[in-house]
């Protein structure tokens, strides 16, 4: 298994005169699940959509195996999947895995009752059911990094503890980051964790951490 290294570094994001990211920064390599915590507006989401294009910086560096690379690379090297839908709600589903390469029905074998939804379009399976889906697209897709933002906070409850295998399994081969704002959640899948407070990205070694950052308050 070959293995790569990912790095975000150096993200700086303003809107008008409100800073979001002074220095934002996260790192992920094969076989290692990095979750990434924050409360909601600390600037997670605004990283990654930063590090896939869909956001303006005024600075950010991005480094695969220590080689830099541009928005072409990472558009190859890292599947992300956001809060919003990914796949448009008129779209088949079967189509989806077919543009995305993967196999359906190895899909079903894992969720039997998607059987039914083949030919489905998006907009016909409940809110619980297309994220499921989505994620499992982003899993399984040819790339060496994954990041999910909140993933659990999307998909039915019924399917986390499948879910959080999956991510476990898929991350044996991959690197994967997980945005969350539930600590409980993420701590119990993730390998080492991060949480971005007033604009930068602290490394967490225990919930004194989380604390002191104004993560947790203190007990």
């Amino acid at each position: 298994m070959d293995k790569h290294r990912l790095i975000v570094d150096s993200v700086v994001v303003r809107f008008g005169e409100k800073t979001v990211l002074s220095g934002g920064y996260i790192t992920s390599e094969t076989g290692t699940v990095t979750g990434l915590l924050g409360r909601n507006g600390a600037g997670k989401s605004c990283m990654f959509r930063a590090l896939m294009g869909g956001l303006r910086v005024e600075n950010i560096m991005v480094s695969i195996d220590e080689k830099p690379v541009g928005r072409q690379i990472v558009g190859h090297a890292i599947k992300y999947l956001p809060q919003g839908r990914l796949i448009p709600e008129g779209m088949k589903l079967h189509r989806a895995f077919d543009l995305y390469g993967v196999n359906y029905w190895t899909f079903v074998n894992r969720f039997p009752k998607f059987s039914r939804h083949y030919d489905s379009p998006v907009y016909e399976l409940s809110g619980g059911e297309a994220s499921l889906a989505e994620l499992y697209l982003i899993l399984h897709s040819d790339a060496p990094f994954y990041i999910l933002d909140e993933p659990f906070t999307q998909v039915d409850p019924v399917n986390i503890e499948d879910v959080k295998v999956m991510i476990r399994e898929r991350a044996k081969d991959h690197g994967i980051i997980i945005t969350e704002h539930n600590y409980d959640a993420i701590s119990k899948v993730a390998d080492n964790l991060f949480v971005i407070a007033d604009g930068y990205t602290n490394p967490v070694i225990s919930q004194e951490d989380l604390v002191r950052h104004g993560y947790l308050r203190a007990d």
